[in-house]
């Protein structure tokens, strides 16, 4: 796992805890998170190497986004839930 990976997978950690212990930063933290993450997945997507072709193969750059999916869902129902007072 690269050391963005792992990074990456910390902060969701720290997220969801931020999330179950009701702390006011979770909600847009998580937003936040989304927006990068689903930046990197399109940025695999969509960028073209030297002979003008994708750098990645489509299936791997889509399989990229898949995990993009997964934070829609998690952060619509974050964002859904009432927050806790």
């Amino acid at each position: 796992m690269s050391v963005i990976g792992a990074l990456g997978v910390l902060v969701w950690l720290t997220t969801a805890w931020a999330v179950k212990a009701g702390k006011r930063w979770a909600r847009p933290a998580a937003t936040v998170m989304l927006v990068l993450g689903t930046g990197v997945g399109l940025t695999g997507l969509l960028t073209k190497d030297t002979s003008g072709e994708t750098g990645l193969p489509p299936e791997l750059g889509w399989a990229g986004m898949i995990p993009c999916l997964a934070g829609v869902a998690a952060v619509t129902l974050l964002w859904r839930r009432p927050r806790l007072t």
